[in-house]
């Protein structure tokens, strides 16, 4: 392993770099462990155990038609798909634990082409590890513990990273084509990425343009040939559109406030924009690099976000998602790249890794309280399905939650209390909630004078039990902010199928040995 790095490099040099970099992988991988579940996280993560649940029932034509039809409409997601079969087909089950830290490798994997960047450049080895501070910042990879956006979302970062290197430093080559024309079916977006490689062989007069070109347009062809989904997009251009696509630019910033976030975002994203423009366009010729194609997927991918989910509701909250602040480390990668591109320009390694290092540091912090509140969402989801069948935070039909009775998928009993306790009503202080809004189904909660919970490791849940109905049913979600001196508030997707649903509410406190109390709040009723 040693010899991979420069040989004026000292032995001590390549030993501190190497524990620099496992230091960083193993931070990683160990938040990974603390935080995931063996659960889907989304309902997109049920689409898995469907996978599983329909090749065991189909032919093999069959089955190789499923893995490339359309999933939510317009994604193609077959190299997900493929790698779960994979996994399952070597493991004999779906353990979304360990799907999401193997799938988490490829964060590894886009390490490689980073580092042969920079051999190529003859940088110093040391800018990998700036690099990899910035792909790594904990706050920028929230997408990585979940299956579905793991998958989906770092695959397509990865097949980015390995086909813009090969197009500028391993010319020719047959795997840059094979994995540019597989890319649409990693994700979306590699369809707008297909016009990009071909001006590059094209440009570059590499002998499999012709190929490439033909092959690409068979590809997109394809990919549409059976397309009938309903589009969300409003269809047209509009301020609003252009004022998400640059708060998606801007997705590397830091969340140093939640109610100006979307404008501190969009400032963010205006000098991405503008330094890579010039870069692209400084010399009146386009000039493209490795890191400017990276930067103009990434703005690609941004723009056919905001175009293709205008018409779903907020854009602002949309292109803050966790799904894609990923891509805002990518674009921080793509500008350490530039700078050191150019020797005469060269970045100075000192501040380079002085600067990745702070705002890894400062990642770390930004990204605690969202984990632990993901961790308590996806724990409130697990308790639902396991105890009371039912889902709080998405439309869970019973089909789909009788897939976890599959016998590939089982349940780890060691995510769950040692005794779920069985909730009565008691005879104290009542603490009623709320009601901030009940629109859809969607019922939101809060709380202004509930007590402080005794130890920060403990997790609260609210659990609705409906009292109006033949047999009682539980609805569990999780009590969020709950931190001293804040409003705690609860979000709960409950099915309206009563004219007036009546409920006792309860708070359940589970704590870090798994043992859980809870506390009678107050009778409520829901009206319209």
């Amino acid at each position: 392993m040693l010899s991979l790095l420069p040989s004026t490099m000292r032995v001590k040099e390549k030993l501190a770099w190497f524990l620099a970099m496992g230091a960083l992988l193993f931070f990683h991988f160990y938040r990974l462990q603390v935080y995931t579940l063996n659960f889907p996280n989304w309902g997109d993560d049920y689409a898995f155990l469907e996978l599983l649940d329909y090749v065991k029932q189909h032919t093999l034509q069959e089955n190789m038609a499923y893995i490339f039809h359309f999933h939510n409409d317009i994604h193609r997601i077959a190299y997900s798909r493929i790698w779960i079969l994979i996994q399952f087909a070597v493991l004999g089950n779906l353990n979304f634990k360990t799907a999401i830290l193997l799938a988490n490798v490829q964060m590894v994997l886009i390490l490689i082409p980073l580092f042969r960047f920079i051999q190529k450049i003859k940088r110093s080895a040391w800018h990998l590890f700036g690099i990899a501070c910035l792909l790594f910042a904990p706050f920028g990879n929230l997408d990585n513990f979940n299956l579905i956006g793991v998958l989906q979302h770092t695959g397509s970062i990865l097949f980015l990273v390995w086909i813009a290197y090969g197009l500028f430093y391993a010319e020719n080559s047959i795997w840059v084509i094979l994995l540019a024309l597989f890319y649409p079916f990693v994700s979306t977006e590699g369809i707008a990425f297909l016009p990009m490689v071909g001006y590059v062989l094209w440009t570059r007069k590499s002998s499999l343009k012709l190929p490439f070109t033909v092959l690409a347009l068979g590809v997109i062809f394809f990919y549409f040939h059976d397309y009938s989904g309903s589009s969300s997009s409003n269809g047209h251009l509009s301020w609003t559109l252009v004022k998400g696509l640059f708060i998606f630019m801007g997705n590397w910033a830091l969340p140093i406030s939640d109610s100006l976030r979307a404008w501190f975002n969009l400032l963010a994203g205006i000098p991405i924009i503008l330094f890579f423009t010039w870069r692209i366009l400084g010399a009146f010729r386009i000039n493209l690099s490795f890191p400017s194609l990276l930067f103009l997927q990434i703005l690609a991918t941004g723009f056919l976000i905001c175009y293709g989910r205008s018409g779903m509701g907020d854009l602002e909250l949309i292109t803050l998602s966790d799904r894609f602040l990923l891509y805002g480390n990518v674009t921080l990668v793509a500008i350490y790249c530039s700078l050191i591109l150019h020797k005469q320009q060269a970045l100075r390694l000192s501040w380079a890794l002085l600067l990745s290092g702070t705002w890894m540091i400062a990642s770390f912090f930004m990204a605690r309280r969202p984990l632990q509140e993901m961790n308590q969402r996806w724990t409130a989801d697990l308790f639902g399905a396991y105890y009371f069948k039912t889902s709080t935070a998405y439309d869970c039909p019973p089909q789909t939650m009788a897939l976890l009775k599959k016998p590939f998928y089982e349940f780890d009993t060691q995510e769950l209390p040692i005794q779920f306790p069985e909730l009565r009503e008691q005879n104290n202080t009542q603490i009623p909630p709320k009601i901030s809004r009940f629109q859809d189904g969607r019922l939101s909660l809060s709380f202004d004078k509930l007590q402080e919970k005794s130890n920060s490791s403990d997790q609260r849940f609210l659990v609705l039990k409906q009292t109006n109905s033949a047999q009682a049913t539980y609805f569990i979600s999780a009590l969020s902010n709950d931190y001293p001196n804040r409003i705690k508030h609860s979000n709960l997707l409950i099915p309206n199928t009563l004219p007036i649903p009546r409920f006792q509410v309860y708070l359940l406190n589970v704590h870090k040995n798994h043992i859980t109390t809870y506390q009678y709040l107050s009778p409520l009723t829901i009206t319209n």
